[in-house]
């Protein structure tokens, strides 16, 4: 799951991930939103756009459009002399409400696909698109805005066309999400690609008004620019960064890329602009070791471009990955290693900054990911598009964890950054400091129990988070101070865990129940699902033992009728909701909705959302209804897993339970436990084997495994990982295990337990975090002793956040807080239920 994304579901007022509903609470609507409309016309607004159509009119179901790019300064003038020239000539459009929604799009991280686009144009054939182009495009000529990377350009802009629907028509893709579609030539559906390019489709000639604008594309090439760039490195909305060669030398060069008024920051500046700065900061530090050499600025086809030295070397993100000791506490040897390089490197990285400040160059940026490891164990800073020469300077964009407190203005930010890193070398969870002074406690307290550092290491670092991280997150407080760690898994800790999840469903809103993962808003699932809504927790409290409310079963049960063409699948899809209102004693409904799930066909075998997962849901419907129709699903799925299985190889990167084999080989164990039939095991055996190979088992000795069977080193097997790692393939190879030894297996499944022994999860919940490694624990290794269970409770107090009096979770990235199944508080009841009392079995298995 993108970060990126998710920050985009992080609006202020709230602990968790939501809709900013201030994008359609217009406070900074344009004019026109609220304007009375012409005599006739139908309007309709969004969260994004305002839509106006002429009475009578229908619009064709695709063609060409015309987009209008803009600027933040000049889109209410655009906008008036659009409104102006369309109006009159009955032509319908839409447009971008705010300039809140335009600076969203237009920002460094808004989709470059849909960047620039601030008017769209539905002419209705292609005569009228070709006379609104002349006409529009001579009253709007020279007008400045972004160039539209999905469009061909009309002229010099602003106006840009692209052959695609005008009608909103869906089509569900493999993953579940619906995508725009248009049709054809022979009638059928297919995506409406909207990517950084101009691709129309193959069937489509472009008009004769459109020669000229593709000849000048065709010409469009770098002219006078003496280096090549041979390999993208990054891609963000402001352009891209390259790894190049200086023609005339053939020394490797860096190039990096700027688009005027595009990738526009939190004040307003494009790409081109902090560019510039990064020019200007890098003159001033010519000659410095820590930085790289400024070689050339260009401008070339309009973009404009930075060249500098490249440097060879890791990021130190990429650099702590590899070293940090996996087990501390139980390798003091490898401990102190790492904390020698890690403190060698923090005093490189120390002296850098100071060096910088002393020329005045104030970073603004500083993380892992702009920290450049040399081989030769020097570092280089990078990437210092934000840096600036004014030391009262406030902070424009920061990485997650690394951001100073409002009120922090020049060396201060950086300060700050640098005792963030101080703690992410060994403890890279800084996105939790953002939650209360508490949490930089937790962090320190945990660290210096784990490694051999300086007497005086936690106060160097506190004094570089002067003043203290602040609770600066709506609703939430700090872990407990320190001496005090938060014990969520006491046994009265579940009762108001679940509690606090039960206070934060909101049964009024109709897309959601429960607060989750971002996910909840990426499918029209999302709300209801296994996975990130409310079906994964009612499961959750009921499988605990908790009440559910017939409200919260009533809530869910519409949901479920309300999906138009739901996807089928286990965890985001029908199936897990119809399973779980089954287990809520729904039974007749559920068995409408099986019955609606068997006429549809599941996008793939996995178990996340593929034939796997729904042979699954329809075996345990047909266990608990006696329903035979289901029962030949799953039967019929069974076989269908199986025969592919031996047909060839997994497809790559779907590995583990959710994607991978061993997911499917639930099933024909599922089934063999139901009929008896030993073939139901054997064909679980091919499944298991065949995914524990593909996530990085090796048998035989050989360069990378250091004994006779193992783990490739960084293979994801060897990640105890529920999700795509090897936790959730051990879970389904001790089911197997149950029914019929196999040492080969069994070494297997006993060495992920030696890893989740030792685990340090990243966050809380069931699919990537704490939750999944206690559930592998409990099930693999039986129930903890008392030292286990004390770390793992320390742990999980890392992540818990009081909310209203009530313990909460926090969910993906330690962003925000989340009551699901999948990454939040319903995941972690279901683990400490499983710690405190039993074993529990995954969903529907």
């Amino acid at each position: 799951m993108d970060i990126l994304r998710h920050l985009m579901y992080c609006p202020p007022g709230t602990p968790y991930f939501d809709r900013d509903d201030a994008d359609s609470a217009a406070p900074d609507d344009f004019p026109a939103v609220a304007a009375p409309g012409p005599e006739g016309w139908t309007r309709g607004t969004g969260p994004d756009w305002a839509m106006l159509t002429p009475p009578g009119h229908r619009l064709p179901a695709q063609g060409w459009k015309i987009h209008v790019s803009a600027t933040p300064g000049n889109a209410e003038d655009v906008l008036e002399r659009c409104w102006d020239y369309l109006v009159p000539r009955g032509v319908a459009f839409k447009f971008i409400r705010s300039r809140k929604v335009l600076l969203r799009r237009n920002g460094k991280y808004g989709d470059r696909s849909a960047s620039g686009k601030f008017v769209t144009i539905y002419p209705e054939d292609e005569e009228r698109f070709a006379l609104v182009l002349a006409e529009l495009g001579d009253l709007l000529d020279g007008e400045p805005g972004p160039y539209i990377l999905s469009d061909l350009r009309w002229r010099s802009g602003p106006l840009y066309v692209r052959y695609g629907g005008f009608v909103a028509r869906t089509m569900k893709t493999p993953t579940g999400e619906s995508v725009h579609c248009i049709e054809d030539p022979e009638g059928r559906l297919v995506p409406d690609r909207r990517g950084p390019s101009f691709r129309p489709p193959e069937w489509v000639t472009p008009p004769a008004c459109l020669d000229e604008a593709l000849r000048a594309r065709e010409a469009g090439t770098l002219e006078d620019f003496p280096y090549r760039a041979e390999k993208a490195l990054h891609f963000s909305n402001g352009g891209g960064v390259y790894r190049g060669s200086d023609l005339r030398t053939g020394e490797p060069v860096l190039l990096r890329e700027a688009r005027p008024y595009a990738g526009l920051d939190t004040q307003g500046e494009d790409a081109v602009a902090r560019l510039r700065r990064e020019h200007d900061c890098l003159r001033r530090l010519d000659g410095l070791p820590w930085f790289p050499r400024l070689l050339d600025a260009r401008v070339g086809h309009e973009h404009h471009f930075l060249v500098r030295e490249f440097v060879e070397g890791e990021t130190l993100a990429t650099a702590i990955t590899r070293r940090l000791p996996k087990a501390p506490e139980t390798d003091p040897r490898g401990a102190r290693a790492y904390t020698d390089w890690a403190l060698g490197v923090l005093d490189e990285v120390a002296r850098g900054v100071a060096a910088m400040h002393e020329r005045g160059v104030c970073f603004g940026d500083l993380h892992p990911g702009n920290v450049l490891v040399r081989p030769d164990g020097t570092v280089v800073f990078i990437d210092l598009e934000t840096a600036s020469t004014d030391p009262d300077a406030t902070q424009i964009h920061a990485a997650p964890g690394f951001a100073a407190p409002a009120g922090h203005r020049g060396p201060d930010i950086d300060r700050y950054a640098l005792g963030c890193l101080r703690l992410a070398l060994f403890a890279p969870l800084t996105t939790l400091m953002g939650w209360g002074p508490g949490k930089v406690d937790q962090l320190i307290d945990y660290v210096v129990s784990r490694y051999p550092l300086p007497g005086d290491w936690g106060d160097r670092v506190r004094a570089d988070l002067t003043p203290a991280a602040s609770a600066d997150r709506p609703g939430a407080a700090g872990g407990p101070p320190a001496g005090a760690p938060a014990r969520a898994g006491d046994d009265d800790g579940r009762p108001a865990l679940a509690a606090g999840i039960v206070a934060a469903a909101t049964p009024h809103r109709a897309d959601r129940l429960f607060p989750g993962d971002a996910a909840q808003f990426f499918v029209p699932e999302g709300g209801a699902c296994l996975a990130y809504g409310a079906a994964g927790v009612l499961w959750a409290l009921a499988e605990t033992g908790q009440e559910v409310s017939e409200e919260h079963t009533d809530w869910l049960e519409r949901a479920a009728g309300a999906l138009t063409d739901p996807a089928p699948g286990l965890w985001t899809g029908l199936s897990g909701i119809a399973g779980v209102l089954a287990r809520l004693g729904r039974t007749g409904t559920a068995g409408e909705l099986f019955a609606r799930i068997r006429e549809s066909d599941a996008p793939d075998d996995s178990l996340f959302d593929g034939l796997a997962g729904t042979g699954l849901a329809q075996l345990y419907f047909a266990r608990t209804s006696g329903d035979d129709d289901a029962l030949k699903y799953a039967l019929a799925a069974g076989e269908q897993l199986a025969a592919r299985a031996a047909a060839g190889p997994p497809r790559r990167g779907h590995v583990g339970l959710l994607r991978g084999r061993s997911g499917g080989a639930l099933l024909p164990l599922a089934l063999y436990r139901h009929t008896g039939d030993p073939a139901w095991l054997d064909a679980a055996r091919a499944l298991l084997d065949s995914d524990v190979r593909a996530l990085g088992w090796r048998e035989e000795p050989g360069e990378d495994t250091a004994g006779p069977a193992g783990w490739a080193p960084d293979s994801p097997g060897s990640r105890p990982q529920l999700a795509a790692g090897g936790a959730g393939a051990a879970l389904v190879l001790a089911d197997y295990l149950d029914h019929r030894p196999d040492p080969d297996l069994a070494r297997v499944r006993d060495s992920v337990l030696d890893a989740a022994r030792d685990a340090m999860p990243r966050t809380a919940g069931l699919f990537h975090g704490w939750a999944g490694v206690a559930l592998t624990l409990r099930r693999l290794g039986g129930e903890p002793t008392a030292r286990q269970r004390e770390r793992l409770l320390d742990v999980l107090g890392l992540f818990r956040v009081e909310h209203e009096g009530r313990p909460a979770f926090l969910g993906h990235e330690n962003l925000r807080l989340s009551t699901d199944l999948a990454t939040g508080g319903a995941g972690v009841l279901l683990a400490l239920h499983a710690l405190g009392d039993r074993p529990v079995a995954l969903p529907l298995c």
